[in-house]
């Protein structure tokens, strides 16, 4: 696998993140929306982009034969 493997576009179906959980950079951002007094969409948006884009390179990982 190389490093441009990981710019293909997926083949996998799109699934949507599950929002049950957070992690520490989520609740950092949410810390900085209220801070800085952002919009709650911008927010959302970059917690489900950030879950996307871990889902997605979970995927690739699960479905690299070479993986170890």
């Amino acid at each position: 696998m190389s490093i441009l493997d990981w710019f293909r576009k997926p083949t996998i179906k799109s699934k949507k993140p599950s929002f049950d959980f957070e992690d520490g950079i989520e609740d950092a951002l949410w810390d900085i929306k209220e801070k800085y007094d952002l919009e709650t969409e911008e927010v959302e948006r970059t917690v489900f982009e950030k879950r996307h884009n871990l889902n997605y390179m979970n995927e690739c990982v699960k479905n690299n034969p070479d993986h170890k």
